[in-house]
């Protein structure tokens, strides 16, 4: 048990309180007693901004759960007017900021939000894949500059450790390729149209199932798969590209017919995202529909699971399956980057 007197405070600026931000301060409050004890962390809450819910500012810091109470007691939504996110960063006096705004194509708004994080002397959590996707580099760059921490585990594959696992458990290699299914709505709805579902069906059921958005193009124009497969060729590739760069691939045309003709020689369809880094430190990238045979372990990963498979130059290959992830484990993943940052012993 950690003594009292060596808790540590940590404060937290969070921009954006959708789904993944009130599970994570959930998880904060649920688990504040083990953040203590075992981790010697106390963690406040000193600022919130939202797009169209208003604000929450407290100087000193509050526990999360009062934070959850200020938001829902205000009926989805805080009291205080909107503040401009960079206000809001410069004067939370927050450690961290955790990012989880909205996604949109050249991530140009959380890019933004963290380089005025590390401007404003704190380190970055991000869940957002723009800034990872878009100007991994140039944003790495600056941290280390500034002497400040940037971690993104929940941009890929939700909570399941990719970046943390590439990063803390194969020192020494190098990972010269990937291959990998990573989008649960299109997986979602290309096994619905296996069964007989027309895309709009399937994506009806995807959304009253709470996996595919209000609106589902970027997922089905393959711009989420494209995202994931730039932060993953720029993070453990070392190559400095964005989506643009990606080949892709879109299910808006399929038809049920499409998916049956394939069902019918034995495979399953499924965007498989895949990059590769040749000698010449060439890197290929691209997120592209593809017969599946059932040889292959991405024909099993099916509905909101996903994975991933690491090609390395020293430990061969590695294997990362994560089944059914959904929001509770993209919380997890910026809790599990709030430890890394300042909490793990």
């Amino acid at each position: 048990m950690t003594d009292v007197a060596e808790i540590r405070d940590v404060r937290l600026c969070l921009l954006g309180f959708g789904h993944v931000a009130q599970r994570f301060c959930e998880m904060l409050s649920d688990r504040s007693t083990v953040l203590q004890e075992r981790h010697g962390l106390r963690v406040l809450v000193t600022a919130v901004g939202t797009g169209r819910h208003g604000s929450f500012t407290d100087p000193i810091g509050v526990p999360a759960s009062e934070v959850l109470r200020e938001f829902r007691t205000g009926v989805a939504g805080f009291a205080g007017d909107a503040v401009p996110a960079a206000q809001l960063i410069a004067d939370s006096g927050a450690d961290a900021l955790v990012e989880s705004t909205p996604q949109e194509h050249g991530g140009a708004t959380a890019i933004a939000h963290v380089e005025q994080a590390f401007d404003s002397g704190l380190d970055v959590i991000t869940v957002n894949k723009g800034p990872v996707a878009w100007a991994y580099g140039r944003l790495k760059a600056n941290a280390t500059a500034r002497g400040r921490q940037f971690r993104f585990e929940g941009v890929t594959m939700d909570g399941c450790p990719v970046y943390n696992l590439a990063e803390f458990c194969l020192p020494g290699d190098r990972v010269i390729g990937f291959r990998g299914v990573l989008n649960s709505t299109t997986n979602y709805a290309l096994d619905a149209m296996a069964e007989g579902a027309s895309l709009a069906e399937a994506l009806a059921e995807a959304q009253a199932e709470g996996i595919a958005e209000t609106d589902p193009t970027y997922d089905i124009e393959g711009h989420d798969a494209a995202a994931k497969v730039a932060a993953l060729a720029n993070v453990l590739l070392d190559a400095d590209i964005t989506p643009d760069d990606v080949e892709r691939d879109s299910i808006a045309a399929l038809t049920a017919d499409d998916v049956a003709r394939v069902v019918s020689y034995g495979r399953r369809l499924r965007v498989i995202c895949s990059g590769t880094v040749d000698e010449d430190d060439a890197v290929t990238a691209q997120a592209t529909l593809e017969p599946i045979r059932s040889d292959d372990p991405m024909y099993w990963i099916s509905g909101t699971s996903s994975a991933l498979v690491l090609e390395c130059e020293l430990a061969g290959t590695v294997e990362i399956v994560e089944r059914d992830g959904l929001l509770t484990q993209t919380a997890y993943a910026v809790y599990a980057d709030l430890l890394t940052m300042y909490g793990c012993r």
